[in-house]
């Protein structure tokens, strides 16, 4: 029963959302029996990157020809449940690994094992930190790619916080709110600079505070929802202020619309003192903000929290074939290609080319043509304080309602008190109904 019912909830959403705009490439000189549907989700300076490593796939694979489909982020849950349950799903597709337990669960896609003991892939390649993530009762659903860690990293601009005579970064939040307070630039209701907004953190912001708050959402068997306590309640609390800096949360959520987004983003553009955001940064600065004087720093913890544990290491992404897949033997021969490969332009070579962390344990991400990045000890010693955050069975459902807790209590729709506690039932009933169907 709730796999019918979720299944039939996302369905119906896609069809009241239209489809995301898409990016298909195709190389016209490629002749193959096989041609793979390939969904992915690296846009901006990455296009070409994907392109290139593609064209490297079908020159060792001939006969497979790849059409290479960017698809944004928008709706991709929802695109893919659809394309699934319509029999016609992309062969390989890039996954979330947070997403992975109710796929796995509901058998929507499909399992690796055999087809990794054919070919001779040891986990034993991968970080167990990064294989992990890709399990669920027992079995290998996907391979990582790239690595899971660094999602919340500061980045900050230090021009910036020198014209403030602010001189060092923040390192909890009560100190955070005084120089995101100092660093502002504003008329006292219209925002021309933020210092820092605590809503924008990569992925999930209620989730990355309230792991650098020291509190774990979800018990460790997966089972019990736990945000409805002390900490939850000084995250939210953090938010709210973090808002009211920046003239309430009409004026951040406008500002932050027009800062530009990606390969543009309000830190490029000197928009934003300080951006909480992943190691793949670096790639966005090198390309567009070459004169830019940023360094980076772990992100401040709560008064609940310590140092020793900042951002969260949440699921990460990685590449998985669908159930109904047209053509799954040629798939795994892409997904192993994306996800394993050290020689050529396969997977080293495409987290190299970002300079980024790898889960691969032959592969430096950092290092390019022979030369290691001069911010990757900085970058990694900030990566060092990740906590991993678990993944929920319901996740895709829950981040939803996560979002909508969050924006009751920054629009004053709900004090904080009665927004954990309804968020906390309303997660752990649909938990419980997994359960009760999986055991």
């Amino acid at each position: 029963m709730f796999r019918r019912t979720i299944l039939l909830i996302l369905v119906l959403l896609l069809a009241l959302v239209p489809l995301s705009a898409t990016v298909s490439a195709q190389n016209p000189d490629c002749e193959g029996d096989v041609t793979l549907t390939y969904w992915h989700h690296w846009g901006g300076n990455r296009i070409p990157l994907q392109e290139q490593q593609v064209a490297d796939f079908e020159n060792h694979h001939p006969g497979i020809c790849v059409d290479n489909i960017f698809l944004p982020w928008d709706n991709r849950l929802q695109n893919l449940l659809a394309a699934i349950a319509a029999g016609n799903p992309p062969d390989v597709t890039m996954f979330g690994r947070h997403d992975l337990p109710f796929f796995a669960a509901t058998e929507s896609i499909i399992p690796l094992d055999d087809y990794m003991a054919a070919d001779g892939i040891d986990p034993a390649i991968f970080h167990p930190s990064e294989f992990a993530g890709t399990q669920f009762n027992g079995k290998t659903w996907l391979l990582p790619l790239p690595g899971g860690g660094a999602f919340a990293i500061a980045w900050y601009n230090v021009d910036h916080f020198a014209e403030a005579g602010v001189e060092q970064f923040p390192e909890t939040w009560a100190e955070m709110l005084e120089v995101a307070e100092t660093l502002r630039v504003g008329d006292g209701s219209f925002l021309e600079r933020i210092g820092f907004n605590a809503s924008a953190v990569t992925g999930f912001p209620f989730l990355a505070w309230l792991n650098a708050n020291g509190q774990t959402w979800i018990s460790d068997d997966l089972r019990t929802i736990t945000i409805n306590n002390q900490a939850g309640m000084e995250t939210l609390e953090f938010m709210q202020a973090m808002a009211a800096i920046n003239y309430g949360i009409e004026e951040q959520n406008a500002f932050w619309e027009m800062a530009g987004e990606f390969d543009q983003g309000p830190l490029i553009q000197g928009l934003v003192s300080i951006e909480a955001n992943g190691s793949w940064t670096l790639f966005q600065l090198e390309d567009h903000a070459e004169t830019l004087n940023y360094d980076v720093a772990p992100i401040p913890y709560g008064p609940s929290g310590s140092a020793d544990r900042r951002g969260g290491a949440h699921g990460g992404w990685g590449y998985m074939i669908p159930k109904n897949a047209a053509h799954p033997d040629e798939a795994w021969k892409l997904v192993k290609w994306l996800t394993t490969e050290v020689e050529g332009q396969g997977a080293c070579w495409f987290i190299q080319q970002q300079q980024r962390p790898s889960p691969l344990v032959e592969c430096n991400g950092y290092e390019k043509d022979g030369v290691v990045h001069h911010r990757a000890e900085a970058i990694l010693g900030v990566a060092a304080l990740d906590y991993l955050v678990p993944v929920a069975p319901v996740q895709p459902e829950a981040n939803q309602i996560l979002a909508r807790m969050v924006e009751d209590v920054l629009f004053g729709d709900s004090s904080i008190e009665d927004a954990l506690a309804s968020t906390e039932a309303e997660i752990q009933e649909l938990l419980d109904a997994f359960w009760e169907e999986y055991g």
